[in-house]
């Protein structure tokens, strides 16, 4: 698959950000300013270690996608983000392969996190080997 770039992050899912901070911290992790997204009901703390990129995501209500993750399998690994140039092309060269998207997101023209605009596509961990496969198209705001 040609249009991907590289893994952007690993999201880990936490039921307290602050807590999972601290102990991130002693490995020395730094973090970036968090960031809320409504529309998912989740706020998320990026940090790095080293050159990769991680994060920590929290539910901001119950029954959030975040809150029914860690309900069902605990805290852990949710999802591995993919940077891609193009979401469409991705997503098509995707489906020609026959690897089925699960869900998409296209935010609102000014919605932006950690400076970029996002387009997002998920494949499902039932196709990706229990994986959640986060396709990101990330273009930086001018």
């Amino acid at each position: 698959m040609t249009h991907f770039k590289h893994v952007e992050r690993v999201a880990i899912a936490v039921e307290s950000i602050e807590k999972a901070q601290a102990f991130f911290e002693k490995l020395g992790a730094q973090f970036q300013p968090e960031e809320t997204i409504d529309e998912v009901k989740l706020r998320y703390r990026p940090f790095k270690i080293g050159p990769s990129t991680l994060e920590l995501l929290e539910s901001t209500e119950k029954d959030s996608v975040i809150d029914r993750f860690i309900q069902t399998r605990g805290e852990g690994v949710h999802h591995v983000t993919l940077e891609v140039d193009d979401l469409d092309a991705a997503i098509a060269d995707c489906e020609s392969k026959g690897i089925a998207i699960a869900h998409r997101i296209d935010y609102p023209a000014e919605t932006q996190f950690e400076g970029y605009h996002w387009r997002e596509a998920f494949i499902h961990p039932k196709d990706a080997f229990g994986v959640l496969i986060h396709l990101a198209e990330k273009k930086k705001v001018s």
